[in-house]
């Protein structure tokens, strides 16, 4: 059975509602002179957005949620001419406004996509499928989830538990902790000891994830692929395991969130679907030959590192505009 999803539209309201909370920031992308003026909400960069060139030309409007694209979003060039107008449904469909389609002729480039936002038998978003050769930007990008305002993952250690018992139960695997690439499974005799514990506290999760740009469809999204919870036992705090997240989807879209009806999140697969939750980018594909950590950057300081991962998060989005433009010239 599939459930279509045709109409997930953020209420602007929403926006009113929290923006006594938002911390407004301004922040200029030094390796393309590109400022964005932002807003952050409960660490999730939520609200209006715009962009400028160095030439003061407003490159690109829209609002966020989570990071992902809602309602109108409008891209110019530099000089100032409007390249593209979309409304989104939902972080996966949108609508095209400009430039308007034909009614003779092939369809150009930046048409509506054939995808719908569907849930499917196992009660979690169907993904739309995506050939190799469409994923015109690809990236991964390794972060780091904390309990502040992550409350729904980390009161009473619920994911750990969820994890926990799915282990046990022999419906998902462990992978070692070195094994971010899922090859490496654990036996469940040789961390019995451990997800057995009752006096194991989730301190954190760390997350693994590919950001896509999809021709096919002309979207980006995020697809994760992995976490690891981080423990403290007696004190001491560690890593875990790598689990596998195609793998505990289905048992994740069984688990019941409540008071998320604005996001239209209704279980916990929805969070991570449409990304409700506050993380920091501590690893990334882009501009990183010797694939290292932030933290292990050359000259590196503490301080430097949150502002690294905004950085990131920024380029994200700006990349995706000069995909765009491009696609429009």
């Amino acid at each position: 059975m599939r459930i279509y999803i045709t109409n997930i539209v953020i209420s602007f309201l929403f926006f009113g509602s929290l923006n006594s909370h938002a911390q407004i920031r301004t922040t200029v992308l030094d390796n393309e002179n590109t400022k964005c003026i932002y807003n952050v909400i409960n660490g999730r960069i939520s609200g209006n957005y715009i962009s400028y060139y160095n030439n003061g030309v407003k490159k690109s409007e829209g609002v966020l949620v989570n990071g992902y694209r809602t309602g109108k979003w409008i891209v110019w060039d530099s000089t100032g001419r409007k390249r593209v107008e979309r409304f989104y449904k939902n972080p996966f469909e949108f609508k095209r406004v400009f430039p308007s389609i034909p009614n003779e002729g092939p369809i150009p480039l930046l048409a509506e996509n054939a995808y719908q936002l569907t849930y499917n038998a196992d009660g979690v978003v169907e993904y739309a499928k995506i050939k190799a050769e469409n994923a015109v930007w690809r990236h991964k990008f390794w972060r780091y989830l904390a309990p502040v305002n992550n409350e729904i993952l980390f009161k009473d250690n619920r994911i750990l538990k969820i994890i926990f018992d799915l282990i046990k139960s022999n419906k998902i695997t462990a992978y070692n902790i070195v094994d971010d690439r899922f090859t490496m499974p654990l036996t469940n005799d040789s961390i019995i000891h451990v997800i057995s514990d009752k006096n194991i506290e989730l301190a954190g999760l760390k997350l693994k994830e590919e950001g896509i740009f999809d021709m096919n469809r002309l979207v980006f999204e995020y697809r994760i692929l992995g976490f690891c919870p981080v423990v403290k036992i007696n004190g001491l705090q560690q890593d875990l395991f790598w689990v596998y997240y195609p793998g505990i989807r289905k048992y994740l879209g069984k688990e019941i969130v409540i008071g998320k009806k604005l996001l239209n999140i209704k279980t916990l697969d929805d969070l991570f679907i449409f990304r409700d939750f506050s993380s920091s980018i501590n690893k990334t594909t882009i501009d990183n030959p010797y694939d290292k950590y932030f933290k292990d950057y050359p000259g590196i300081k503490t301080s430097d590192i949150k502002k690294m991962s905004e950085m990131t998060e920024l380029k994200i989005i700006e990349d995706e505009n000069n995909i765009w433009i491009k696609l429009t010239k």
